[in-house]
């Protein structure tokens, strides 16, 4: 009789041990978070017994945020569920709003399997709670343009070659260098905005951007001389947000002047004709009319300029030029950065995934999670930039159509280059 207690009650455990269903629980802190600062998401999974194997958690990834896996950002845990102690794992992950903007995790689901004593391992496909995260701009932070924020951005400049004794056929190597703690690199923006100087041929290499501690950007350019003259790099300055002072500071590359010894390039020898004195007292006249108009007209023009520049920096056309140009570029991190900074501007607000399955072909589903995995996982396999940017041409045509017969309008054709 004790034998067959001793059964029943393990049969009892097991049929008890399968009726009971893992559980998982999210937690978001904070739930609003600064652009440029990390959210921490703890996913909590806890099952009855123990795990037979280790739980698959689905894909955390937010368009226009990065999500990331911190070393050791996984550990067992154990609590009191009703009479009895569950066994369960902790998995913490970072997330990095790129955009203001209300960000949500639904429809997700993981993959549990337990142990079932007296029988074999149970397994169950569990639904993850919602995912809700807002990431804001600090008041005083909204003109920023792009949007940069950290603890700390440092800009510096190495210059290899004899800058005092340089000679028509010379070249210098010019190095720019952010280093940005607190964010990722993708937040760093391109820091080399090189003029066209007649005399000297530019030669720029990809970027080099890196993650680590502190993130860094790379821009190195060589500069050959090919004629005598003076020529300079303007000064670069670039505002952003400091975390940690809650302000707004810069940062700042100084101006660079070179004199090259040589041949200048050649001028026009031909002089203008000496002006009429006839002419003078005329020419006054029209320069005090000038002035008049310009003092009359010239504050509204300006005014008016200036909205429409706001205008135009705030369009979806604006968003989708960077987009186009960041492609052209052929760097991945920055196409991401722009494309998903356009899809913001649509009326619909609609992930990078949600759009391309909405409005884009099989092939930008393919090309935008290619894109995804090669900046977030370790998948070395570059995206086809191209491709991914012709597929998008093609999608926002198809969107715009939609939002045109929705409102009863025929669209006009569509410039992508505008």
């Amino acid at each position: 009789m004790k034998w067959f207690a001793s059964v029943l009650l393990c049969l009892s455990a097991a049929v008890a041990w399968s009726q009971e269903q893992p559980i998982v629980r999210v937690e978001v802190s904070p739930a609003e978070v600064t652009v440029g600062e990390s959210a921490e998401l703890r996913v909590t999974v806890l099952v009855p017994t123990w795990f037979s194997r280790p739980p698959v958690f689905p894909n955390f990834e937010l368009a226009s945020a990065i999500t990331r896996l911190p070393p050791d950002s996984s550990y067992p845990t154990s609590e009191r569920v009703g009479r009895n102690t569950w066994s369960g794992i902790v998995r913490n992950y970072r997330i990095y709003p790129l955009l203001a903007a209300t960000y949500r995790l639904d429809d997700l689901t993981m993959n549990v399997t337990w142990a079932n004593p007296g029988s074999d391992a149970a397994v169950a496909e569990i639904a993850v709670p919602e995912i809700v995260l807002r990431g804001v701009v600090p008041a005083g932070a909204e003109g920023l343009d792009p949007y940069v924020a950290g603890n700390s951005l440092m800009l510096s400049r190495e210059v290899e070659g004899d800058v005092e004794n340089l000679e028509a056929g010379d070249a210098l190597v010019i190095r720019h260098i952010a280093e940005l703690e607190g964010l990722p690199a993708i937040f760093i923006p391109p820091l080399s905005r090189l003029p066209e100087m007649p005399g000297v041929s530019i030669y720029a290499d990809e970027p080099v951007i890196e993650d680590d501690v502190v993130a860094r950007r790379v821009e190195q350019f060589t500069l050959v001389f090919e004629a005598g003259g003076e020529f300079s790099l303007q000064e670069f300055e670039l505002d952003w947000w400091d975390l940690e002072n809650q302000t707004t500071a810069t940062a700042s590359l100084p101006a660079l002047e070179f004199v090259v010894v040589g041949p200048v390039l050649a001028a026009a020898e031909d002089q203008p004709a000496a002006a009429d004195p006839r002419a003078k007292p005329a020419m006054a006249l029209l320069a005090i009319l000038v002035i008049l108009l310009a003092w009359r007209y010239v504050p509204r023009a300006l005014r008016w300029r200036q909205r429409q520049r706001r205008r135009y920096l705030a369009s979806e056309t604006y968003a989708f030029r960077q987009f186009q140009q960041a492609a052209t570029k052929g760097e991945p991190a920055e196409v991401y950065a722009r494309m998903t900074n356009w899809l913001q501007r649509l009326p619909s607000r609609g992930g990078l995934r949600e759009f391309a399955y909405q409005y884009g072909s099989a092939e930008l589903q393919q090309q935008t999670d290619a894109l995804a995995r090669s900046l977030y996982t370790d998948e070395q396999r570059a995206p086809d930039l191209r491709a991914l940017y012709t597929q998008a041409v093609a999608a926002r045509k198809a969107f715009q159509a939609a939002q045109g017969e929705a409102a009863g309008l025929a669209l006009p054709p569509i410039n992508p280059a505008r």
